[in-house]
């Protein structure tokens, strides 16, 4: 199920180049191949896996047709334990994991925490439940899911955002939720395979922010404690004014990661995502953030991102909640969805293989992946600082063809100018391609 936030938690998240030389000023990243991390269970035939968050109870087989359509390869969506405020209006899971794989689309699924568990009022019982007890009742609801729906296409995400008290209660972090993990973990390492516990792909835990080197940060003790047994990955949720912060902030997470000797786990983004409500923030102003959103996270070397959502939630163009979809209320394609769609057909079957940024200019240099026939190289260009375009320069390298692609505000290719070795290109902060065709 899709996260919820206050109006006024979500304003906060939200509300919060001359010439480029061939060697820039900062970070050149080389990265992992999009292979790199199939053994985590994600696969793709694009830089960064992309997934988009659905509301089960209102997703239709034309849904599914439209989303994968427009090139996404991922759902998310929750499984809450069966307490009494929410069994009735629970989809038939099984069906719908059905209707997913028959789409081609394959699921990120969320195992939430019961409401006593997570801090709310208690709607289940009367009976009051010591923590260790809620401990053992989501232990056991999530490992009778883990056995339930063996699907090897899942990703499967514990809890979601235990660092916002609307989730988790503070207290019961070290009496609760770690004893879960923890006997979750036993039964996976232990005599899983026995007790029809196939191998999962398991992240945790859906951070509300990306945690860093505080010592004593819900996140730190968290990654201390599930780092260390069953995890083969972090989650976070990045919302944030300016996407390409997230550069930053990965780092720091991966600098924790380290310390626990675990560098190399993947870090995906499970839900992040840009509102179109006026007159903040309006339609081509989302459609810009969530294509630097998508080109920020392969800059930051997260190898799934996840949009939040698909569908407008409600009807109030003012409203911040109601404003996140990629396509509104009348399943209309809002512009977001028609530029990243486009951004999504030109880095098929490409790898990352380095980023380059000098002050506030960025450039993504994406190759074909291995096995694919037509070779190209294609550089992503934008600007986290002006919407004016700003030079970049390109060289040939004797391609045989040279395009260049626009997203927003309209779609469409045109060759390079010229026939030099050097390609001169503007680009602000609605990125633009060029791709090189060998």
């Amino acid at each position: 199920m899709a996260t919820t936030f206050s109006y006024a938690e979500r304003q906060t998240m939200k509300s919060r180049m001359a010439y480029v030389s061939p060697v820039f000023l900062c970070s050149l990243l080389l990265a992992a191949p999009a292979s790199g991390w199939e053994k985590y269970g994600i696969h793709s035939i694009y830089p960064v896996a992309i997934g988009v968050q659905v509301k089960p109870s209102a997703l239709s087989n034309d849904d599914l047709k439209r989303i994968k359509k427009a090139g996404f390869e991922y759902l998310r969506f929750g499984i809450r334990p069966p307490i009494a405020a929410v069994t009735k209006s629970m989809p038939d899971y099984s069906a719908l994991l059905t209707q997913i794989h028959n789409a081609q689309l394959k699921p990120i699924v969320t195992l939430f925490g019961g409401v006593d568990v997570w801090g709310g009022q208690k709607l289940e019982s009367r009976m009051v439940r010591t923590p260790r007890e809620s401990a053992d009742k989501f232990a056991a609801f999530a490992l009778d899911t883990l056995r339930q729906y063996a699907d090897p296409d899942i990703l499967w995400e514990l809890w979601n955002e235990p660092d916002d008290p609307t989730f988790l209660r503070p207290g019961l972090l070290q009496s609760g939720l770690l004893p879960s993990i923890q006997t979750i973990c036993a039964a996976l390492k232990g005599d899983g395979q026995q007790q029809g516990l196939s191998r999962k792909k398991l992240f945790g835990f859906g951070f509300s922010k990306m945690p860093n080197l505080t010592p004593d940060s819900i996140g730190n003790q968290l990654l201390a404690a599930s780092l260390e047994n069953c995890l083969d990955g972090v989650s976070v949720h990045p919302y944030r004014n300016i996407p390409e912060t997230v550069i930053d902030d990965a780092q720091q997470t991966r600098s924790l990661m380290q310390q626990h000797g675990r560098a190399e786990l993947p870090m995906i983004a499970s839900e992040w995502g840009y509102s179109s409500f006026t007159a903040t923030r309006d339609q081509d102003v989302q459609a810009e953030l969530i294509l630097r959103e998508y080109l920020s996270a392969a800059f930051a070397n997260i190898p799934l991102l996840n949009i939040y959502e698909w569908k407008d939630s409600g009807t109030d163009p003012t409203a911040i909640e109601h404003n996140y979809g990629l396509v509104d209320n009348d399943d209309r394609p809002k512009q977001a969805l028609l530029a990243l769609s486009y951004l999504l057909s030109k880095l098929e079957h490409t790898q990352l293989v380095a980023s380059n940024k000098d002050g506030s200019a960025y450039q993504l240099t994406l190759t074909s992946q291995a096995g694919v026939k037509e070779r190209r190289t294609v550089y992503m260009l934008w600007t986290s600082a002006s919407r004016k375009g700003r030079p970049f320069s390109i060289q040939r390298n004797g391609a045989k063809r040279c395009v260049i692609s626009q997203f927003h505000p309209q779609q469409s290719d045109t060759p390079c100018p010229g026939n030099g070795e050097t390609i001169e290109v503007s680009a602000g902060s609605v990125p633009v391609a060029v791709t090189l065709y060998f």
